[in-house]
């Protein structure tokens, strides 16, 4: 599962903590093929789940739940990426969706509508969510970054590469915010290790994922940086 905004993060780790209940009949009813048939039922909050009834929904989001909830109380560090400031908005729950409409024939084009969020929106996600793992973890340390993939498309009447451009300053600014305003809480630039290498170096052909060589080179610098020697 990845989230790719600070809405979704925010709402993941209000929901793993309990703070927030998905109720019952909050899901979408799409046409997909699947082993159980052409309909599906599909939870709006994470990337591509699906089951065959809202009961077994109910039973898999649950699991999920159990589940983060055992790695967050493992965790000793946590680590959280930003991507983007463009959201669509639930219009049944006033949340927002984890994907677009009709990821990988998802739901979503009916029941979303754009929002394209504001720096004092995702400071506020950002804030909290380091505010719950504090309460939690007051010893962990928090990393923080803006993830260099740029987007592959936009909802907005823009251009891709200035709403991209757009959104990744807006987070940019967002984290060093946030970074300035919370003890032991970092940021890792590797949003600046990728861009400022220029986009023969650090790009795939696609010019939006990264090279390979460039993201192993990202981690030793992390290693070096954050860990000592045991």
């Amino acid at each position: 599962m990845n989230f790719y905004n600070t809405f979704t993060v925010r709402l993941q780790i209000e929901q793993m903590l309990g703070l927030w209940d998905q109720a019952n009949d909050d899901w979408w009813q799409i046409k997909k093929p699947a082993p159980w048939g052409p309909i599906c039922f599909q939870d709006p909050y994470r990337r591509l789940i699906l089951a065959k009834s809202p009961e077994v929904l109910k039973e898999v989001i649950e699991s999920m739940n159990r589940e983060m909830r055992v790695g967050f109380d493992a965790a000793t560090a946590f680590i959280f990426t930003f991507g983007m400031t463009e959201v669509f908005i639930n219009r049944a729950s006033g949340k927002v969706a984890a994907q677009k409409p009709l990821y990988r024939g998802g739901g979503g084009m009916q029941e979303t509508t754009l929002h394209v969020s504001s720096f004092q929106e995702n400071y506020a996600n950002v804030m909290a969510t380091v505010d719950m793992v504090r309460q939690h973890k007051p010893d962990a340390p928090i990393i923080l970054t803006v993830s260099p993939v740029a987007l592959a498309r936009t909802f907005q009447d823009a251009d891709v590469v200035t709403a991209n451009t757009e959104g990744k300053s807006v987070l940019r600014a967002v984290l060093g915010q946030v970074c300035r305003e919370r003890d032991n809480v970092h940021y890792l630039p590797s949003f600046e290790l990728v861009t400022y290498g220029g986009l023969t170096r650090s790009y795939e052909e696609d010019l939006r994922h990264v090279r390979r060589s460039v993201v192993d080179d990202i981690v030793e610098q992390f290693f070096n940086a954050y860990f000592a020697p045991s």
